[in-house]
């Protein structure tokens, strides 16, 4: 007997999701990634909750405590860098870098198809094709749309569905421990430590180790800046030859005057805790700030999951989480329903649509501090991010 097949567009963490769990209940996967070169070293610090774990435990993943490092606190600070308030919590961070390369490694080369650029797609009642630049079709019983913000599938199906530019930018870069001033590491590398200037938010927090790290401890800090799209964020999108990037540029081609730029703005605005890890980065990162509502995540044989169907603002410390959740739903949906894939994906769209819509509207409401609605730092520092682990995990060997 003929196993189903999925096509799943986008090799990211999404796609990842969706072809491993695929795999769990019989199907045959292949993953399209446009980019040649692979994905592996993008990405930074990222929140975790209970349910990334343990939908990466269903993959067959070994889940352990070098994946995640603890957040103890949410502490406050004054430019100068003294402690103002603190809020104790119980949250994990792990890594972009260490979920992609557990999530890679479980599927074969010959799945894992890069550098193809998909066209459009084609369906009727029998089967979806997935029409590629270099003229090679795939067909499939099923296609996911798990190609980011800027959807190709997406934009077939809802031309009219774009993503929103929220006003403001992040400026993101990673740091080893030993970059961390020694008397700071006890802050840096436990807690999240915050300063809210007037209409910006950064912070630090810390990160899970890299693969093969044994005890080498990582910290990202995360700046919100405001920046006017037509004008400020063109000409921070500009390289020094004069091109133009949109809205993303590789960190490698930011230019060298808006770093030192940001370095010295840093120094005479963040406490020292902040400035510093600023300065030390190499390479920044600059992410101007977007979100995303679907109003429709299935369309005959295609399904949209991640930030193709929904992204919230980085505040809210779960979008990781919410591509595995989205994955394990729609796979749930789909080997419940045998062979009646309209009701699966109809049942996956009821499950997934408001789970959406509600990370969205929080991720607004995370970020209205930046917008210029003030609030006091204790209630932001109490709101923020993805929220205590709960009961995760159930092996207590395992619990931080």
């Amino acid at each position: 007997m003929t196993k189903p097949r999925v096509v799943i567009i986008g090799g990211s963490l999404s796609g990842l999701f969706c072809a491993n769990l695929f795999r769990t209940i019989g199907w045959d996967v292949d993953v399209f990634e446009r980019s040649r070169s692979g994905l592996k070293g993008r990405g930074a610090g990222l929140g975790a909750q209970a349910g990334l774990f343990t939908v990466m435990e269903r993959i067959g993943i070994r889940v352990d405590q070098s994946i995640w490092t603890e957040v103890r606190s949410h502490i406050g600070l004054d430019r100068r860098g003294r402690i103002i308030c603190e809020v104790p919590v119980r949250e994990l961070s792990t890594a972009w870098d260490r979920i992609y390369g557990a999530l890679r490694n479980e599927i074969s080369g010959e799945r894992y198809h890069g550098g193809m650029t998909l066209e459009r797609v084609e369906q009727n009642a029998r089967y979806v094709l997935a029409v590629f630049a270099d003229g090679s079709i795939a067909e499939a019983d099923l296609l996911v749309a798990a190609d980011g913000m800027r959807s190709t599938i997406r934009h077939q199906f809802m031309p009219e569905i774009e993503p929103r530019y929220c006003g403001y930018v992040a400026w993101r870069g990673v740091v080893e421990e030993s970059q961390v001033t020694y008397s700071r590491r006890g802050i840096m590398l436990d807690s999240m430590a915050f300063y809210l200037p007037d209409d910006e938010l950064a912070f630090s927090v810390p990160m899970a180790r890299a693969s093969g790290a044994s005890c080498v401890r990582r910290c990202m800090f995360v700046w919100f800046r405001p920046a006017e799209y037509h004008s400020t964020l063109k000409q921070w999108c500009t390289d020094s030859s004069g091109r133009f990037h949109g809205t993303s540029i590789p960190p490698p081609l930011i230019r060298s005057e808006l770093i030192d730029d940001l370095r010295q703005a840093a120094c005479a605005r963040l406490p020292p805790q902040l400035a510093d890890l600023v300065v030390r980065v190499r390479d920044p990162i600059l992410s101007p700030i977007f979100d995303l509502e679907s109003p429709k995540l299935a369309f005959g044989r295609v399904a949209l999951v991640g930030d193709a169907a929904f992204v919230a603002r980085p505040h809210v410390g779960t979008g990781v989480t919410k591509a595995a959740l989205d994955a394990q739903a729609l796979v749930d949906a789909v080997g419940s329903a045998g062979a009646d894939l309209p009701e699966a994906l109809a049942v996956y769209e009821r499950a997934r649509r408001p789970a959406g819509e509600q990370l969205v509207e929080r991720g607004r409401y995370l970020g209205s501090y930046v917008n210029g609605k003030k609030r006091p730092i204790e209630g932001l520092l109490r709101e923020y991010g993805a929220g205590d682990i709960g009961d995760w995990p159930s092996n207590p060997s395992l619990r931080p």
